[in-house]
């Protein structure tokens, strides 16, 4: 995938992640049903956010890591603790009700698949300045 085309996707998934979800289910109903048919179990909502987490931290890296000073990986978990803390906020705004554990678990849900997703792209790209191959 080109840089740019993954820079828009990495904007699009911010923007989607920090986007008030609680708001839109009140004004959409047919989006409500979608968010509950998906995140309809609390393991199915970890795992979601986990991916979610997972995925914009294997973007950012793939964009980010190529760049001559290196930007050191405790900056982009910042980044992504920003984000999360982001998203529960405008819950929060939105309606959503007083902040709880949950909101605490969630906000640690995320930054453990965005960690995730920053080490298997730092292994698979370590493998390969390596010279490793696939066996």
């Amino acid at each position: 995938m080109k840089r740019r085309i993954r820079i828009i996707v990495i904007v699009l998934l911010i923007i989607g992640m920090i986007c008030p979800f609680y708001l839109i289910c009140q004004m959409l109903p047919a989006y409500k049903k979608l968010f509950d048919w998906l995140f309809r179990t609390d393991i199915s909502h970890i795992v979601m956010r986990f991916i979610l987490y997972g995925v914009l931290g294997w973007l950012v890296l793939s964009v980010f890591s190529d760049r001559k000073p290196p930007i050191p990986l405790c900056f982009f978990v910042l980044g992504f603790l920003s984000i999360a803390v982001a998203q529960e906020v405008m819950q929060l705004l939105a309606g959503q009700g007083p902040a709880g554990w949950d909101d605490i678990f969630d906000t640690l849900v995320d930054i453990s698949g965005a960690v995730i997703g920053i080490s298997v792209f730092r292994w698979k790209w370590c493998r390969e300045k390596r010279g490793i191959k696939k066996k």
